[in-house]
């Protein structure tokens, strides 16, 4: 767990262990009785709730329900969901009936600050996971279908703005926005006409690490999408714009407006910035093999350090960042650590990210180190899918 920099500092509100258990078992209660309404749904009786919610749950916590049992796991969960205020346990007929109460769960946010769940928020961040797998898979840039000036240099457009550019240069404040990976978002005219008359770009900086790696964490292929449409906007047809959404449909399968719906759902939590702090985790160390030295640091709230995971699976330590575009990570030492702070991931977020990553290159044709399997394994082995302490060591 961190220790916090100063004394003053207040200590992060804590979740039940079970929080993802719960937020899918309210996820399959709450439906709306009517379109655009909030009020909580009839009752259901336990059985309907149990076909609802067992597939989430098989996801999320296979271990748990298999030393359980399944219709135990899901009795014990909803007495602990009814003992919170979340809903409410009776009988009819000899049926057992469960309803909601209104009460809503909590989740905590990438800042770190807990706040009220918002309905069907897990289920769309998964959403947008395969939306982005399947437009990363297909490689999809919507700049191929938004037009430039630069696309033909003979236009009196693109003259224009050489004409421009040998006169004044390169204007600051017509910066360049530029992903990680040298992807121009806005700017493609204005660096080509820069490459013609040899001029330097002035692009966008980042001012600190946490800007960096926030920036980071939000590129995704959805989110360039939005950006190139966003920042061509007064300049874009709306048939253009249309033609760039159905482009996405046709790729992730399913209607353009659902995905932006989601969008517009998990949009607090995507704006929401990882804190600043530099963070100290009591660790301990596990083996990864029986028999092996413990060499897996663990925190007592399932983070594990990846480099120390990675290599003790048998890859060499730079494979991290083969999962950076699949995790969130966080950077914290340990008593273990020296030098820079060591990344640190939810075991849970490791076993979902491995797998996307290994989705994603499947769909791509490309290499995937079966040790990757073994990693996957050995966290769902000792950790489940999202819940349950560490077994090893």
């Amino acid at each position: 767990m961190a220790t916090p920099a100063a004394a003053a500092t207040p200590q992060p509100e804590e979740l039940p262990a079970d929080n993802a258990a719960r937020l899918a078992i309210f996820d399959a209660l709450f439906s709306p009785s009517e379109p655009d309404s909030d009020t909580p749904p009839s009752a259901v009786t336990e059985n309907e709730l149990f076909d609802r919610v067992i597939g989430r749950l098989r996801v999320l916590v296979p271990r748990e329900l298999h030393l359980a049992g399944e219709r135990e796991y899901l009795r014990e969960k909803l007495l602990a969901c009814a003992d919170a205020g979340l809903l409410s346990l009776g009988s009819f007929e000899g049926e057992s009936i469960v309803a909601l109460t209104g009460v809503l769960p909590s989740i905590r946010y990438p800042d770190g600050v807990v706040r009220e769940y918002t309905p069907g928020l897990e289920a769309a961040r998964e959403r947008l996971d395969r939306d982005n797998t399947r437009l990363r898979a297909a490689q999809f840039d919507a700049r191929a279908l938004i037009p430039s000036c630069s696309d033909n240099p003979e236009s009196p457009e693109f003259q224009a703005l050489l004409a421009s550019m040998r006169e004044h240069g390169f204007l600051r404040q017509f910066w360049v926005a530029e992903q990680e990976d040298g992807v121009v978002v806005d700017g493609r005219a204005r660096v080509k006409a820069a490459a013609i008359l040899g001029i330097n770009v002035e692009r966008v900086k980042y001012t600190t690490d946490r800007d960096e790696s926030f920036a980071q964490r939000r590129d995704t292929p959805l989110n360039r999408v939005m950006l190139a449409i966003q920042a061509n906007y007064s300049r874009l047809r709306p048939e253009t714009i249309t033609e760039v959404h159905n482009a996405v449909a046709q790729i992730t399968d399913r209607p353009w407006e659902e995905t932006a719906d989601d969008l517009t759902l998990t949009s607090e939590w995507r704006r929401a910035k990882p804190p600043k702090y530099k963070a100290q985790f009591e660790v301990k160390k596990v083996p990864f093999r029986s028999g092996e030295p413990s060499k897996v640091q663990v925190t007592p709230d399932r983070k594990v350090m990846v480099r120390s995971l990675v290599e003790a699976g048998g890859l060499s330590n730079y494979k991290v960042g083969n999962l950076a575009p699949y995790v969130t990570f966080e950077k914290a030492r340990s008593a273990h650590s020296s030098g820079q702070p060591a990344i640190f991931a939810q075991a849970s977020d490791l076993i979902s990210g491995i797998a996307a990553m290994q989705r994603e290159r499947e769909a791509a044709k490309r290499k995937f180190e079966p040790e990757w399997d073994a990693i996957r394994a050995w966290l769902i082995k000792t950790y489940g899918a999202d819940e349950g302490s560490a077994t090893a060591g």
